[in-house]
């Protein structure tokens, strides 16, 4: 057995010997609904093996290479909106671990703890895939990116203040720059590998105005939105590797869905709206940089 395939065991048992620590005390607790504890852990443990299978083929299916830190490159094949995803991706890992912890009847406080620490093993173990890929490496800032994000829920917990800040993200698929430029480096991605087309990503910090300031006429569903990503002037340099660009910073419009949504109240409506209130909707945007323009509805 190669040392490779040694660490990913080791990660791998490391983190389920976690879960199932956890879930050995949560057992204990009278207060714990055993039979949603039980749903939780084996949709959980389907759910992870499901996103390692796909992440699997379709982030590190390239010949692997030995353990490897990034070399640089990392802060500049996406000008550092990839490190937005990893953000906003350690958000909703520790959402989604927290709520189905809550779900199950444990406290809110002790399953946003969960939820963040979850999150941030989510972060480093992708962190030790990405080391054996060759076009990647073992990024510090994605662990620390991918971190801050899964801590941020816990944050808003013990900062009411910080409930006024949230994340979101849109896609839409504007250009082929992506495609493009994996084709040049002679690789071969699948047409729906949208996760790594950055060009037609964008992440945005979400400001609620209505819990930032008591405006009497303020529509509690409308929100500011701040809008980061990157253009389509990339290229492939004589390393093989993604350089040029320019980050572009939008200000837009944004909906609250659960305020907008607020009279139909159930559960499972309830649970939608949480989770489709992570994605910016269609609205009038103003494009900052790298040049002023203004887009009636940007996605």
């Amino acid at each position: 057995m190669n040392f490779r395939s040694l660490l990913s065991i080791i990660c791998c048992y490391f983190c389920f010997q976690s879960i199932n620590a956890e879930i050995s005390v949560l057992n204990k607790d009278e207060s714990i609904n055993k039979r949603r504890l039980a749903i939780m852990t084996s949709g959980l443990t389907v759910g992870l093996a499901a996103t390692y299978y796909y992440l699997d083929n379709a982030w590190w299916s390239e010949q692997r290479s030995e353990f490897h830190f990034d070399d640089g490159a990392d802060l500049t094949y996406a000008l550092n909106v990839d490190k937005a995803g990893h953000f906003l991706g350690g958000i909703q890992s520790a959402d989604f671990f927290s709520s189905s912890m809550i779900w199950s009847g444990l406290n809110k406080k002790d399953a946003l703890w969960y939820g963040s620490f979850f999150g941030t093993g989510v972060q480093l173990f992708i962190e030790v895939k990405d080391a054996y890929a060759p076009y990647w490496g073992f990024s510090k800032w994605d662990v620390i990116a991918g971190s801050a994000g899964s801590f941020w829920p816990l944050i808003q917990h013990y900062n009411k203040e910080a409930n006024a800040l949230n994340f979101k993200f849109s896609y839409y698929k504007r250009s082929n720059t992506y495609w493009d430029l994996e084709m040049q480096r002679n690789k071969d991605v699948s047409p729906y590998a949208w996760q790594d087309d950055y060009p037609n990503q964008t992440y945005w910090a979400v400001f609620d105005i209505s819990k930032m300031y008591n405006f009497c006429c303020w529509p509690k569903w409308l929100d500011f939105a701040f809008g980061f990503g990157i253009d389509d002037t990339q290229y492939i340099n004589y390393n093989n590797s993604k350089s040029g660009g320019r980050n572009e910073w939008d200000i837009a419009l944004d909906y609250d869905i659960k305020e907008l949504t607020k009279k139909w109240d159930h559960p499972i409506l309830n649970k939608v709206k949480h989770w489709l209130n992570y994605f910016h909707f269609p609205a009038p945007t103003i494009r900052l940089s790298p040049e002023i323009k203004f887009y009636p509805l940007f996605l």
